[in-house]
């Protein structure tokens, strides 16, 4: 048991401080059984699944070995024909059947969706339609406003000039009336008064 977790504890760290570790992918034919060491001398150690995903660590001399993780942690080898790069169908299969079932959801909802659209868009146009009927009736109540204003200031103005001539007119009417006056002191004062008239003759 305690070399077991030697063996699973150094997999770690080859994994941790390797440079060459990349994903690699048993091929799909059978299950393939691992190796303690990089030929086929050593002897089996235990078996890993068609297209299952796996780690490759190194490689041995002649390259006909990989030593690769397992995904439990432990680490063994296997013939590299047996690996590739490329998922195998076991692993694309889901992601293949829940892309197929997005585009199928989308296209079911197409119409769904561009009703929605169609929909969003029309409310849009009559928020629209409503703000600027708003703005026109705001605008006319202005004009209608500014009209009334135009009106009471020419009013006002109007009020203004006929206070400005009648004052004009009381003020010739006072001023006629003083010089009518006037004139017409004149020519009482000397007829009610004779005997001052004649005293200045005299005296003269």
């Amino acid at each position: 048991m305690k070399k077991q977790n030697i063996i699973t504890l150094l997999s770690f760290i080859a994994v941790a401080f390797s440079a060459t570790a990349v994903d690699k992918y048993v091929t799909e034919n059978v299950d393939i059984y691992l190796r303690r060491g990089p030929s086929s001398q050593y002897a089996y150690s235990n078996a890993v699944k068609a297209g299952q995903k796996v780690i490759e660590l190194e490689k041995s001399a002649d390259g006909k070995y990989t030593r690769i993780q397992l995904p439990n942690g432990s680490s063994a080898w296997i013939e590299s024909n047996k690996l590739k790069d490329q998922p195998s169908f076991k692993e694309l299969v889901p992601l293949l059947e829940a892309q197929l079932a997005e585009y199928k959801d989308k296209v079911d909802n197409a119409e769904k969706n561009q009703q929605n659209a169609i929909q969003d868009y029309a409310e849009k146009l009559q928020k629209a339609e409503q703000s600027i009927e708003s703005l026109q009736a705001k605008n006319n109540e202005l004009e209608q406003l500014n009209k009334q204003q135009e009106m009471k200031l020419e009013s006002m103005l109007n009020q203004v000039d006929d206070k400005r001539r009648d004052l004009i007119v009381t003020w010739f009417t006072y001023g006629g009336l003083v010089a009518g006056g006037g004139f017409l002191l004149g020519l009482i004062l000397p007829a009610i008064m004779p005997g001052r008239r004649k005293k200045d003759r005299w005296m003269r």
